[in-house]
């Protein structure tokens, strides 16, 4: 797709998750008990918009699925597969931050792999991706108010761009 279209269509995440969702009953269901106004359902899409805006194609693509598909298996299996919490964090846990690292880089190796393949420019290599999959576990301990969409993305984004050279 023309980067034009790319950036609409994240434009159109954010007008989602800004206005169209919470107009709806759609939004007392998504939102998570005592979740703030600000919370994943407004960052998420600010996320997104900001990787395709800032990065090309492939590599946003990349780090959003890091990020996104990390994210949703740390949640997961942090709440179903019994384990310690993770140096007395109050969330993550010995299951759900190495899920959050696993499925993330395949994810984001997945992706990258298909994006790439499809048109989107050059992508970065497998440890890039891994290393991006670690930045952002790492970051998603480290709670950062209001929700953690921005930081991980953010530093998923930051690595493999660095891994594509864009960063000097």
């Amino acid at each position: 797709m023309p980067r034009w279209m790319n950036l609409v269509g994240a434009g159109l995440g954010l007008l989602a998750g800004w206005v169209v969702i919470p107009m709806t009953s759609l939004e007392a269901r998504l939102r998570r008990p005592g979740e703030p106004f600000l919370g994943g359902l407004r960052t998420y899409p600010v996320a997104v918009f900001l990787l395709v805006w800032l990065l090309p194609a492939t590599l946003a693509a990349t780090a959003w699925s890091v990020f996104a598909a990390g994210d949703a298996a740390a949640s997961i299996v942090g709440r179903h597969v019994a384990a310690p919490k993770l140096f007395g964090h109050r969330k993550a846990t010995w299951s759900g931050t190495p899920a959050f690292v696993g499925v993330g880089a395949l994810a984001g190796i997945g992706v990258g792999a298909f994006v790439e393949a499809t048109g989107g420019g050059p992508g970065v290599r497998w440890p890039i991706v891994i290393a991006a999959a670690l930045s952002a576990a790492l970051v998603d301990l480290v709670r950062i108010a209001p929700d953690d969409n921005v930081p991980n993305a953010t530093a998923a984004g930051l690595v493999v761009a660095w891994g594509a050279g864009l960063l000097g």
